[in-house]
């Protein structure tokens, strides 16, 4: 084995170049800092949750098909195989993958969400209208008392757009837009498929999950996609007999008795 090795000299050398203290002491902070605004830069533009390695993400937050990494507006998104592999069944369960989202509640199904700190403040029939609209595709299901819990089974994926949406989604937009985006029918293929789950607890009952899903192509452009499910959720509190009299009428619990 033969290595060859070319040298050169250099006759003229320049001066060294003399960095005044004061800057040569502050420069790893300002690439710190400026590391750090690149990072925020590439976050803000477009976040994908739960996927591992480069792949691209297809949003319509725009109203338009694009990717991810293209969309000039701030979003975070959660596709199908993130929310399969996080188990995310309800809008608690997404909600708190989300950075810029928070929420309280009350009580199932009444919950006032927060997005970058913005809230309406009340979520009572008699206060203000949500500052955060929620949207199943392309209809909204903002209501006063809360987000609709939509049962997370068959969905394509989740788009949270923090910031005010007010220009494509209107009123109840002010803070942001959270979306829920359905599989949509596919004309070129048959898909069928079903998931069970049974459950229980200790001292309690036996409950559990039934759904499935059915794609049918009728046609080379028209198809229908059936989605059902059914859930028993496993209790612990014995539904004892009882009696509630209110303005003259009693009413019991004799049907649910347990």
């Amino acid at each position: 084995m033969t290595r060859h090795r070319s040298t050169q000299r250099i006759d003229s050398v320049a001066p060294p170049i003399r960095m005044p203290a004061t800057l040569g002491r502050y420069t790893p902070v300002a690439i710190a800092i400026f590391s750090v605004l690149n990072a925020a830069q590439a976050q803000q533009s477009g976040t994908a949750i739960g996927i591992g390695g480069l792949e691209e993400v297809t949003v319509t937050a725009s109203k338009r098909t694009e990717n991810l990494q293209d969309v000039p507006i701030a979003v975070t998104a959660i596709d199908s195989q993130a929310l399969d592999r996080m188990q995310i069944r309800s809008f608690n369960d997404y909600a708190l993958k989300v950075p810029s989202l928070s929420f309280t509640e009350s009580r199932p199904g009444n919950a006032q969400m927060t997005l970058r700190g913005i809230s309406s403040g009340t979520n009572s029939s008699a206060g203000s209208l949500p500052t955060v609209g929620m949207y199943l595709d392309e209809q909204p299901v903002t209501t006063i008392s809360g987000p609709i819990d939509i049962h997370m089974y068959d969905i394509a994926r989740v788009e949270v757009l923090p910031g005010p949406q007010g220009t494509l989604y209107g009123a109840s937009s002010e803070a942001g837009t959270v979306r829920v985006i359905t599989n949509k029918p596919d004309p070129g293929n048959f898909a069928a498929g079903y998931n069970l789950e049974l459950n229980t607890i200790k001292n309690g009952t036996v409950g559990g999950t039934a759904k499935g899903f059915v794609n049918l192509p009728i046609s080379e452009k028209v198809a229908a996609r059936l989605v059902g499910w059914y859930e028993e959720r496993s209790g612990y509190i014995d539904n004892v007999y009882g009696t509630v009299v209110g303005s003259g009428v009693e009413i019991n619990n004799a049907g649910f008795e347990k």
